[in-house]
């Protein structure tokens, strides 16, 4: 769901490719072994529950007796009942309304969660507070500070992301340079070579305008620095710095699509208050963008094979942040 899309600041940018569980619990899918204990990462599918129901998919009819052929013209899911007794869904716009109690519940879990990351997972803590936002869908700034006409010019933020992973895929480096300062990612080169699984090393180095290189090592495999190098420079190209995004640099060479990345970035960003207090409305947790944040990390794990699983289970922020979701979610099942 994108409803929730916030303004964003347009950055100009131009593009170079250089050559050279808790409580709550969903029923098991079979087979489904944990790999984090509590963690909401599980092998064959996720446990975390939705706020939410499942959704229906409605198509248009179309009128048999005009010998039209019956195809889907239109797929819209639509919530059909809250799956909490404390949470009313609007069958309309699907936002999601809690209880009085259920809502100061929620509010005071949020609080003791950010307590306690900021002693296990101080960057982690500091992205659930700060609201932010990666978006693949605007234009992408490429050609206004560069040749207009390029043939390799990308349309929006997700094509340059897509450009730039496939450069690093094919051995090439990438080069990214805008208004607050530039990003390079040099051609990876092998440390250790292992048929398939060959792992290779590059850096990303952020550049300020007129600032000290701030690099970030990258290692993995081809794939996995190529998936990294799209999450890069979508943050990048929408504003934020690699240290903004770092938690989620690891997620994505730990083998995490980048795009469900952004999403799952999108919704957490800003989801607990900075200074959530138990009885405070203005400073509440949104319980639809707690849900929106339940199906993206829902969805990380669905998608994701158990090599790519078990590696995100040893990834301390993701496994923090599926507790973190858990205990939000456990919170709104008040007494």
């Amino acid at each position: 769901m994108d409803k929730l899309a916030r303004p964003l600041r347009q950055t100009w940018l131009m593009l170079i490719l250089v050559s050279g569980s808790l409580a709550i619990a969903l029923p098991g899918h079979g087979g489904s072994v944990p790999t984090g204990l509590s963690s909401g990462v599980s092998v064959g599918g996720s446990n975390l529950l939705p706020i939410g129901a499942s959704t229906l998919c409605i198509y248009q009819e179309v009128d048999q007796e005009a010998d039209q052929e019956v195809e889907p013209v239109g797929c819209q899911e639509e919530q059909l009942e809250s799956a909490s007794a404390n949470a009313t869904v609007d069958p309309t716009t699907g936002d999601i309304t809690l209880t009085t109690a259920a809502q100061q519940a929620l509010n005071t879990s949020a609080n003791q969660i950010a307590q306690g990351l900021r002693g296990t997972n101080p960057v982690l803590v500091v992205l659930l507070t700060t609201p932010g936002e990666i978006s693949l869908t605007i234009p992408s700034p490429v050609g206004a500070s560069g040749p207009s006409e390029a043939e390799d010019a990308a349309e929006t933020v997700d094509d340059m992301a897509a450009a730039a992973a496939a450069a690093i895929a094919n051995g090439e480096s990438v080069s990214l340079t805008s208004s607050r300062g530039t990003l390079g990612i040099a051609a990876p080169t092998v440390s250790q070579a292992s048929g398939s699984n060959t792992i290779l090393v590059t850096s990303a180095v952020f550049t300020l305008q007129g600032g000290t290189p701030m690099v970030a090592p990258l290692r993995g495999t081809l794939a996995q620095i190529a998936n990294t190098t799209g999450f890069l420079t979508a943050a990048f190209a929408t504003g934020l710095t690699p240290s903004q995004v770092a938690p989620f640099t690891e997620m994505a060479l730990a083998g995490a699509d980048y795009r469900d990345l952004v999403a799952l970035f999108n919704t957490v960003s800003g989801l607990i208050p900075p200074q959530p207090q138990p009885r405070s409305t203005a400073l509440a947790v949104d319980p639809t963008l707690l849900e929106e944040a339940i199906q993206a990390y829902n969805r990380i794990v669905d998608n994701s094979t158990s090599e790519i699983l078990a590696a995100l289970s040893q990834n301390s922020d993701f496994v923090a942040l599926g507790r973190s979701l858990q205990q939000l979610r456990a919170a709104i099942e008040v007494s």
